[in-house]
């Protein structure tokens, strides 16, 4: 059951509160230098900021001058609500680095925002905008098709905790780099999405002592847990009550997000039992489930190549298996592109590989800058083109305070995408620091998505080495199996039937009570 009674919800939040403002003054910053927006500028006209030059720092306070922003302003009239918000929400920017700035909305907590905990939010890619997760999945307000309003979400996170939606990495939405240079990796971005969590504190010190939890999805899977460890690295020099972090459907493992997919097809009805058997028999040494599938070549690869060809190129809905593609290629969403380029393995160029060297490992390929380049089709499956209109109108752009000489939103930036290097396959080694630092870790996956399947969280977490206190058991909401958990010391991997990628979107009551309960630290 949801807990309905927000007034006592808040009271498990407010143990210890008189003790950390009594140590108060342990936790003072400086005050950060104001975003300087130089984004749109011809460079012609204005030369790249250099923080460490005078002549850098006078451009810069000319142009703050002409189009400065303070770090986080109240948005006093979001346009097209349909409904009367009880909460205060902000839009603002942070400066990470000399030359990277981001964005972020921050909803406060509909109950009691004095004591409710906190969340930082990530979504994935790499290169696509948190906002996602606040107008499409847990946010206050939902888009509507018609890209002009915004609905009621009646399982918003925020009537639990307050929530920061941070665009990340410069690039992404309206986060931007006053050189233009959006080039970064994953120890980059973790760096700079600390730097921005220090500066949320920063400029809201209110929410400093409060119980703070870091969450994503998707690509998340590596920004949450990198900035986790920054955070736990560095609770000496700038303490923050970290209590949790928790990854939707996460991609947490390159290697067995391979192995994983094609189990899932086969267990899932979408591969020929003779081109299984074969690929047992030829290629696993009879024995598929401990079969290293990243390390195959020759016919092997190519079967393996083929499986995926289809799993994402086939028609299905490779985000949820049993959903529907939109049938409208004008309006599908560039994420599906993203994934591919992310998250999921690039088959692009694959053919070619396989001709010029028939001993190459897919592994390699898959790590290899060619599955980078443009994907052979577009996959029709997701409409965003309500966010992208809602996000572009004038007057949103005025209420939410984005600067005129900012450009387009997009929900992915393709730039970012292509030139992001990914540093790390296996988050293991964070997650363990994490938990051995007493911090909670929740795993969720929908378990009908195939971008980031829940075989590979579920095999990811139990090779941990983690003490498990619970076997796989269902869990159930409304009297209903809402999916299965399994419980280890510190970190717990649960399952939601019937939701994809975006479980938060798809199977909003039934993660509204698991976040909830994730939340208090009760048993979901």
């Amino acid at each position: 059951m949801l807990v309905t009674d927000l007034p006592e919800f808040s009271k498990l939040f407010r143990t210890d509160l008189s003790h950390q403002e009594n140590n108060a003054t342990s936790f003072q910053t400086p005050h950060p230098p104001p975003p300087f927006l130089l984004i749109s500028l011809p460079s012609s006209l204005v030369p790249a900021p250099r923080f460490d030059s005078d002549r850098g720092m006078k451009t810069l306070l000319l142009l703050a001058f002409v189009i400065g922003l303070t770090a986080g302003e109240e948005i006093k009239d979001l346009p097209g609500l349909d409904f009367e918000p009880n909460f205060k929400h902000y839009s603002g920017f942070f400066q990470v680095s000399d030359n990277h700035v981001l964005h972020y909305w921050f909803v406060e907590s509909q109950n009691d925002p004095s004591s409710d905990p906190l969340i930082f939010w990530f979504n994935g890619g790499p290169g696509c905008s948190s906002l996602d997760g606040l107008l499409n999945e847990m946010g206050p307000y939902v888009a509507n098709e018609d890209g002009k309003t915004l609905r009621e979400n009646e399982y918003s996170w925020n009537k639990l905790a307050s929530v920061v939606y941070i665009e990340s990495p410069a690039g992404v939405g309206y986060s931007y780099a006053t050189d233009g240079n959006i080039t970064t990796n994953d120890d980059l971005t973790s760096l700079e999405n600390y730097e921005a969590v220090k500066q949320f504190f920063t400029e809201f010190p209110q929410f400093r002592h409060h119980q703070t939890f870091i969450m994503g999805e998707s690509y998340g899977g590596v920004y949450v847990p990198t900035l986790t460890a920054r955070i736990v690295d560095g609770q000496k020099d700038f303490p923050i009550n970290l209590k949790g972090m928790a990854l939707g459907n996460g991609y947490v493992n390159e290697k067995l997000n391979i192995d994983t997919s094609v189990r899932f097809a086969y267990g899932h009805g979408l591969i020929d039992e003779k081109i299984w058997n074969t690929l047992e028999r030829d290629c696993c040494s009879g024995c598929i489930d401990s079969c290293d599938l990243t390390q195959v070549s020759g016919h092997c690869a190519t079967m393996v190549e083929d499986i995926f060809q289809f799993l994402w190129f086939g028609g299905l809905n490779p985000y949820d298996l049993y959903r529907d593609c939109d049938p409208n290629p004008s309006v599908n969403s560039k994420r599906m592109k993203h994934m591919l380029r992310g998250v999921a393995p690039a088959m692009s160029n694959f053919d070619q590989l396989l001709k010029n060297h028939t001993k190459t490992q897919l592994y390699q390929f898959l790590k290899d800058k060619s599955s980078q380049k443009p994907l052979k089709a577009d996959v029709p499956c997701l409409n965003d083109t309500e966010m992208l209109s809602y996000m572009n109108d004038p007057k949103v752009r005025k209420a939410i305070h984005i600067p005129f000489n900012l450009g387009k939103w997009d929900i992915c930036s393709d730039k970012v995408t292509t030139t992001y290097q990914k540093q790390y396959t296996d988050m293991s080694p964070f997650i363990k620091k994490i938990v051995k630092n007493h911090v909670r870790v929740l795993l969720y996956y929908g378990d009908t998505d195939m971008a980031c399947n829940f075989m590979m969280g579920q095999q990811f977490a139990d090779q941990l080495g983690l003490r498990r206190t619970l076997k796989k058991t269902p869990w159930k909401y409304d009297r209903q199996i809402a999916g299965f958990k399994t419980l280890f010391d510190g970190l717990s991997f649960i399952t939601i039937r019937g939701a994809g990628h975006m479980a938060p979107q798809w199977r909003a009551p039934q993660m509204y009570y698991a976040v909830q309960q994730f939340l208090v630290n009760h048993p979901i």
